[in-house]
């Protein structure tokens, strides 16, 4: 008989070489070894490949393919894939090690949950790993140790308290849903658990075991507008399939793609010196400041202070972050003691 894993790691590449290396140690090194590794490789064009052969460990199991897409690319995982659990893990992310011995012991301990996910804190492209920046946030789980998903967690003017790369699922009950649909250039992920979510239970964990790694070339830099529009589509299918029991998709209807307003030819805004608020570099600049990347904050510190060194906001946004929000909580009360 064959010596099947529990738990297939499902990993797809596409021109990864930058961090692919840390995402497989990360996954070699868990605490939890019954598992085995299936990297996707989706027609890469850099070293992608190389890496991934370099290694001897006989759990990682590589496919390369023509590059198929996202989608594709993990249902054509999926169809290898021999665990009872599959768990998914980007390639430019890490989880720490105990992150598959927790989600293995809540599914064999909760056999009526069909996946279960865990909170995610994200990483600058150095791998420093900015705490305070979590997602889902302390809000979210008010205090609790878990948090069952409903479909009122899925909106568009919010992020899916779902990260993709953290979700470990059962392996029989996605493929009888018949996988991810490929229907959906982006968000086929949040597609996915919501047609699950229908007939099933779901947790998220509030345990933080997965860094995303946020850099220029991560999926949500790249598919931001994309994301919005499909997520809309997915949440209209999805109530049409409570109310009618089926969805366009289901009834053989493509769906509908996004068209977008061409802003190449917009003319450039004309700033005067010194007054250009970059409102835009405020997240980014905070995050990095949390991690201590002071290679990352330096660089954006001077981009601002640069472009905005005549407004006022500017000094706030850039020192703000430096003296933390205890002080500035401090601060604004002191104010306000003057003003009274």
């Amino acid at each position: 008989m064959e010596n099947r894993p529990l738990v297939s790691v499902l990993m797809p590449v596409y021109n990864g070489q930058d961090y692919l290396r840390p995402a497989i140690d990360s996954v070699l090194n868990q605490t939890f070894t019954d598992f085995e590794l299936i990297i996707v490789n989706d027609g890469s064009k850099d070293n992608s490949r190389a890496i991934v052969e370099s290694y001897q460990d006989p759990r990682i199991v590589l496919i390369n393919q023509e590059n198929q897409g996202v989608a594709r690319s993990l249902n054509n995982g999926l169809k290898q894939a021999r665990g009872k659990y599959v768990r998914r893990h980007d390639a430019d992310d890490i989880s720490s090690s105990d992150s598959l011995k927790i989600q293995v012991d809540f599914l064999e301990k909760n056999p009526d949950y069909v996946m279960v996910c865990n909170q995610q804190a994200y990483m600058t492209s150095h791998g420093k790993i900015a705490w305070k920046y979590r997602m889902p946030n302390k809000k979210y789980f008010k205090e609790a140790s878990q948090k069952d998903l409903s479909f009122d967690d899925f909106r568009t003017d919010q992020a899916s308290p779902v990260v993709h790369g953290t979700a470990c699922y059962r392996l029989q009950d996605v493929l009888d849903l018949g996988g991810y649909r490929t229907a959906f250039i982006v968000s086929e992920d949040n597609d996915l658990w919501l047609r699950l979510l229908e007939k099933n239970k779901i947790a998220v964990l509030n345990k933080c075991t997965y860094f995303m790694r946020i850099h220029p070339g991560s999926a949500t830099h790249r598919h931001a507008a994309k994301i919005g529009y499909f997520r809309q589509i997915l949440i209209d299918y999805s109530l049409e399939r409570r109310t009618t029991g089926s969805d366009p998709i289901m009834r053989g209807e493509q769906v509908p793609l996004p068209v977008f307003e061409d802003k190449t030819a917009a003319p450039e805004i004309k700033y005067p010196r010194g007054k250009y608020f970059r409102e835009d570099l405020r997240y980014m600049y905070s995050l990095v400041t949390n991690a201590g990347d002071y290679t990352l904050m330096k660089e954006l510190f001077v981009e601002i202070l640069q472009d905005g060194w005549k407004d006022s906001r500017t000094w706030k946004l850039l020192l703000f972050p430096i003296i933390g929000d205890p002080a500035v909580q401090w601060g604004v009360k002191v104010k306000n003691l003057f003003k009274k």
